[in-house]
């Protein structure tokens, strides 16, 4: 849960690994929608449904508004949401964008969440925050793709399959 998350990313402070600037998503953001299709073509082979949520942890805004924008946008074909929270008490204001989509003047569809870690004081409010936009963003893209809900009558919940984060096996095999 969002306990573990944030465990791990005090985590890295205890490694050499140190944040830095400028702080730019495009290329985490490409490698997560190209990393979703892969899945989606290995779950399509499979008879099954894929889709991917990307976390992303900052402790700074955004310096490349525009281009940030392009790729999500580009990004939004694929089964993808992205999730971005912003820690610490940086003016996060450059990032209002991100939550700022809007079907009637933007392209591709609404994929992405922002939220500001210290708007929240407790773990349930933050995981609700997090995650309250996903489940319209994944039905959003199967709608879309004219794949619906629909009853299955061999369908149960036993069924539903959760993949680890962690599979390093799988994360190697489309890293190359």
């Amino acid at each position: 849960g969002v306990q573990g998350i944030m465990d791990a990313y005090r985590g890295v402070f205890r490694t050499p690994l140190t944040m830095s600037y400028p702080t730019k998503f495009t290329e985490v953001i490409s490698t997560a929608a190209s990393y979703a299709r892969h899945e989606k073509e290995v779950a399509n082979d499979e008879g099954k449904l894929s889709y991917t949520i990307l976390l992303i942890l900052t402790a700074g805004n955004i310096e490349d508004v525009k281009e940030t924008k392009q790729h999500l946008i580009d990004a939004s074909k694929d089964p993808l949401s992205v999730v971005i929270v912003g820690i610490g008490d940086t003016d996060f204001s450059g990032m209002e964008f991100l939550d700022a989509f809007d079907p009637a003047t933007d392209n591709g569809r609404d994929i992405t969440k922002f939220v500001r870690f210290n708007d929240y004081k407790s773990y349930n409010a933050l995981t609700e925050a997090v995650l309250d936009e996903i489940p319209d963003q994944l039905v959003n893209f199967y709608y879309e793709k004219g794949i619906l809900p629909g009853q299955d009558e061999g369908f149960s919940v036993d069924m539903v399959e959760v993949q680890e984060p962690d599979d390093d096996e799988r994360t190697f095999t489309f890293l190359g």
